[in-house]
């Protein structure tokens, strides 16, 4: 797989996560005035996309092997770490937090499904090409 492929697999993610927290700065005191902790949205932007991260690198080792389970299988393990992953950060905020923020917790969530197409986009892209030279 070439370079040009892995940059377009990365790239939408990691625009996605700097103009988030572009944003998140920039809005803040707005945001903390509506009752959305914006630290909050930025810890969880940050985690989101270190585990969107570490699923794209499952996903780049499964297309190595032939078996064309292992690709299902690097799916599945990705989004079932980041959903226990992200449940003990929830579990872990609100047991920590004086003062909750569902309201940033909800955007953050919706963060992760955002995260989640660009991540499965990207390795639906990656099997076809590995599939297209094979």
């Amino acid at each position: 797989m070439n370079k040009t492929v892995f940059r377009e697999f990365f790239r939408p993610i990691i625009l996605f996560f700097i103009l988030i927290n572009a944003l998140c700065i920039t809005f803040s005191s707005r945001l903390n005035t509506k009752g959305i902790d914006s630290d909050v949205l930025i810890i969880g932007n940050l985690i989101l996309f270190l585990l969107t991260i570490i699923a794209c690198f499952i996903h780049i080792r499964a297309l190595k092997n032939n078996n064309a389970y292992a690709f299902v299988r690097g799916i599945t393990l990705a989004s079932f770490l980041k959903l226990i992953i992200i449940a003990i950060s929830v579990a872990m905020y609100f047991t920590i937090a004086e003062k909750h923020s569902v309201y940033a917790v909800a955007i953050v969530m919706a963060f992760y499904i955002v995260y989640a197409i660009f991540e499965v986009r990207g390795a639906m892209k990656l099997n076809r090409e590995r599939n297209a030279k094979n």
